[in-house]
């Protein structure tokens, strides 16, 4: 009976350790920790500023003719001063302080062209353009400057008989009525007359060439430079998406669109 008693207890103990065992909590697996990535550095900015465009407007400011040139001379008409500005927009802003020289109108040359002008020889007539005043505001330049044409014309009022016109000529061609004007002024009491010499109102418009003296560099907010920068546009106001080469003023099928000449 004795026995019995000890092999019952043995019983009890064994089959309570079963139960503990089996109602215990199984233990979490310790998850693997996922590996961090490293974060991708982007590329540092080394490009230099890059001109995106160029615009030409004339500009109809208070500046008289005679004053933005230093000419003596009058202006064809009461309205035209001769003045125009060019938007030069650059791809990131500008840094004022490194690129101070920009500030200066001597680091700027500027050039005005057309065939529809009159050309005798490299002397006659003479085109002035140049630039009075610079200003810099982020990504753009705005530079004001003033032309002047100052030449002779010749005109024959019969095979033996040459007249001299002396004019002046203030201010961009970029219409029909400033080119009316310009032949006006070459021409003098002659315009209109079919007379040898007698030249026809330009077709097409300015083109404005602009050159950033090649001393003068231009940097970015990160210090990046360059230098060497030129650009050019035509000041056509009656502009098209599609016409010939040389900014001519008219194209029926379009009469008011982007600017062709850029």
């Amino acid at each position: 009976m004795k026995k019995n008693l000890w092999v019952l207890l043995a019983l009890s103990a064994l089959i309570a350790m079963f139960v503990i065992a089996g109602c215990a909590p199984k233990p979490t697996p310790t998850p693997t920790p996922t590996p961090t990535a490293t974060p991708t550095t982007p590329p540092t900015d080394t490009a230099a500023p890059k001109v995106v465009s160029t615009d030409v407007y004339k500009y109809y400011g208070t500046d008289l003719c005679s004053t933005c040139i230093n000419a003596v001379y009058p202006c064809p008409d009461g309205t035209n001063n001769g003045s125009f500005k060019v938007v030069i927009t650059f791809d990131e802003n500008i840094d004022t302080l490194i690129s101070s020289c920009m500030l200066n109108p001597n680091s700027w040359t500027i050039s005005v062209s057309n065939a529809g002008r009159l050309y005798i020889d490299a002397t006659n007539p003479v085109i002035t353009a140049q630039v009075f005043n610079v200003a810099v505001d982020g990504k753009q330049v705005v530079l004001t400057a003033g032309v002047v044409e100052e030449g002779t014309n010749t005109v024959f009022t019969d095979p033996a008989t040459e007249v001299p016109v002396d004019y002046f000529f203030c201010g961009l061609i970029c219409n029909t009525d400033d080119a009316k004007a310009y032949a006006a002024k070459v021409n003098g009491i002659y315009d209109g007359w079919s007379l040898k010499g007698v030249i026809p109102a330009p077709t097409k418009a300015d083109e404005v060439k602009w050159t950033l003296v090649s001393s003068c560099v231009v940097a970015d907010e990160l210090g990046n430079v360059n230098c060497g920068y030129t650009g050019s546009d035509c000041c056509l106001e009656a502009t098209c998406t599609s016409c010939d080469e040389g900014c001519p003023f008219s194209d029926p099928t379009c009469p008011t669109c982007v600017n062709p000449c850029e």
